[in-house]
């Protein structure tokens, strides 16, 4: 733990240790949204019966299949939802336990995997039928990581005006972020049957 860290734990800062409890309302942000994708169901334009030479239908990608690179980036930023609603989670809890070794923890955490998803929301940013998607992230991201990175930050200097802009900051990237989560779930799905057929 830094000495910020440490002296602010000890000390028991009453602003401060108000203000994380706030974080705790980024909970039901982060894992209450669910994807609008139907188990089962063909995203349109993706997936789809196709007629084999006998007349038989078969599954398989749609006609002009993704590029791999852009298959990879959709699975690998599907797969980082999990992560980020865990992230949400643990901050959440930490808020609670007004455990701010914790909460730095946490708001440390989110802010590397922020970091990591920009790079492969860049690698959907030209395909057309990602093109949305990467706006959706573009929309939320840059809100999520500033707010991170000012939690954990404001912990460092024990800055309690700093930690309630942060706060705000990464509550309003989480409320855009639903918009991001409901684009990406179709997604995933076309690119891993993708996957399935390109290692067949």
């Amino acid at each position: 733990m830094t000495p910020a860290r440490r002296n602010l734990a000890a000390s028991g800062d009453g602003p401060l240790v108000a203000l994380v409890l706030l974080v705790a309302l980024l909970v039901a942000a982060c894992g209450a949204v669910t994807s609008s994708a139907t188990p089962g169901a063909s995203p349109s334009g993706a997936t789809g019966a196709s007629a084999s030479p006998d007349g038989s239908a078969a599954l398989g990608p749609s006609p002009t299949p993704w590029p791999g690179g852009v298959v990879e980036a959709v699975v690998l930023l599907g797969k980082a939802d999990a992560e980020i609603q865990k992230a949400g989670g643990d901050l959440g809890a930490a808020a609670a336990y007004e455990d701010l070794e914790a909460m730095w923890g946490a708001a440390d955490g989110l802010t590397a995997l922020l970091v990591k998803l920009q790079g492969q929301v860049d690698r959907i940013r030209d395909y057309p039928e990602t093109a949305a998607a990467a706006a959706a992230y573009d929309a939320a991201l840059p809100d999520m990581l500033a707010g991170a990175t000012g939690i954990r930050d404001a912990i460092d200097t024990k800055d309690a005006a700093a930690l309630a802009t942060s706060v705000q900051q990464l509550e309003t990237g989480t409320a855009a972020y639903a918009e991001a989560r409901r684009q990406i779930g179709p997604l995933v799905e076309q690119a891993i049957l993708m996957q399935r057929v390109l290692l067949k």
